[in-house]
């Protein structure tokens, strides 16, 4: 064994080394995080596995190499369809047949293994032997043509597909944040950094790959520069789990209650999926502004005096700077105006329906505390006293 072989087993050691305690920290993030912690997951078994190709190349015979071949050579194609997965269950938009996404790794497995058995039926007693190099001519030799025709097609595909994913997922990426910006109102401090520094350590992840690959197509003496960009992909994994163990659980949301509706009866809003996701695309705030519109129409709830907007949102089910949000922008009005002008709108109907009761007994049932209170709020709405109102309307 000599220095090389060295320099790629502690190199490929500490890879493993950071793979399984990334595991153990996702691990450690619970339940309900797993929806989108899997993905991780998938690329995390995906980037040990291919720092266990080095150790095999380093310490198994040239036969095995080959045998193992199918299995390491496509690990490549499983990287960023996981990444991707795991930003969209992020994003609230988890994808109903994620297997799709790994149809091409699996036809690129198949043709990983045409090639594995070309190799044997050509040169299998070489193999068997030890050799690795065998002097051919390219270009008379069909075995050698073939092999190079589906080595162009693995690459190009691969390629192809690391372009695409990495599109999508910056594209993506910056919508979700954009989003975030406009939606959390400073809550999660270390999300977006965390998204900021996740993407651009998978970015220069697929540069490093990039590179790697260059560099053994032009120079075949670059063995110590692959292992300088190995280490490069380890100090990325490590950063990664740095984030992860000082923000832990960053992405699970609080397990939201159920709340009743007017007939005192569970409503199950809260354990929707699309209503627990951190932000909201302009769907979710039309549905949630329907239902938002239900709530007021068939209960009595905006009439509570103890009413507060996390009170409001959970009774919605959403979260409360979501409910928040979509009053602003979607309905053009605070949370307490958007109560008071109900609760104004009932008054006026019953000052003139009743015009015998008490100013005060129609305050304190649609939700006001003090006559005083109610009196600010209705001239503000109505530019009237209720006392002026009732006159003018009776």
């Amino acid at each position: 064994m000599d220095t090389l072989d060295i320099g790629w087993l502690l190199v490929s050691s500490a890879g493993l080394a950071q793979a399984v305690s990334l595991l153990v920290l996702l691990a450690g993030e619970g339940r309900r995080a797993f929806r989108a912690n899997r993905w991780l997951c998938a690329f995390i078994c995906a980037a040990a596995l291919s720092f266990s190709q080095n150790v095999v190349d380093v310490l198994a015979s040239a036969d095995w190499r080959l045998y193992l071949f199918p299995l390491f050579g496509i690990i490549p194609y499983f990287y960023l369809p996981s990444v991707y997965l795991y930003f969209r269950e992020l994003c609230g938009l988890p994808v109903r047949r994620t297997y799709r996404h790994y149809l091409l790794p699996v036809l690129m497995s198949a043709v990983l293994v045409v090639m594995v058995m070309m190799v044997f039926d050509r040169f299998g007693t070489q193999v068997a032997a030890g050799q690795t190099e065998f002097a051919l001519n390219p270009f008379s030799d069909p075995t050698v043509i073939n092999l190079s025709i589906l080595t162009i097609v693995f690459a190009v595909a691969l390629y192809v597909q690391l372009v695409v994913y990495m599109v999508w997922l910056w594209r993506m990426s910056l919508h979700y944040m954009r989003k975030l910006g406009e939606q959390m109102d400073g809550e999660q401090p270390g999300l977006k950094r965390w998204l900021v520094e996740f993407l651009s350590g998978i970015t220069l992840i697929f540069f490093i790959y990039t590179i790697s690959v260059v560099i053994d197509i032009l120079d075949q003496d670059s063995e110590w520069i692959s292992i300088v960009i190995e280490a490069g992909f380890v100090i990325v994994l490590f950063r990664l789990g740095h984030l992860l163990a000082v923000n832990p659980a960053l992405f699970v949301a609080s397990e939201p209650d159920a709340s009743a509706d007017a007939s005192g009866q569970k409503t199950d809003n809260a354990s929707d999926p699309e209503r627990t996701r951190l932000i909201l695309e302009d769907d979710d705030a039309r549905r949630i502004r329907q239902d938002l519109e239900k709530l007021t129409s068939e209960t009595d709830m905006m009439f509570d005096p103890l009413l507060t907007m996390p009170k409001m949102a959970s009774a919605v089910g959403v979260k409360p700077n979501q409910l928040s949000f979509v009053l602003n922008r979607h309905i053009g009005k605070s949370f307490f105006d958007y109560v008071n002008e109900y609760r104004i709108q009932a008054a006026t109907q019953r000052l003139i329906e009743s015009p015998d009761r008490t100013i005060l007994d129609i305050a304190i049932e649609v939700g006001f505390n003090s006559k005083s209170t109610f009196n600010l709020a209705f001239k503000k709405i109505t530019g009237l006293t209720p006392s002026a109102y009732r006159q003018q309307k009776t």
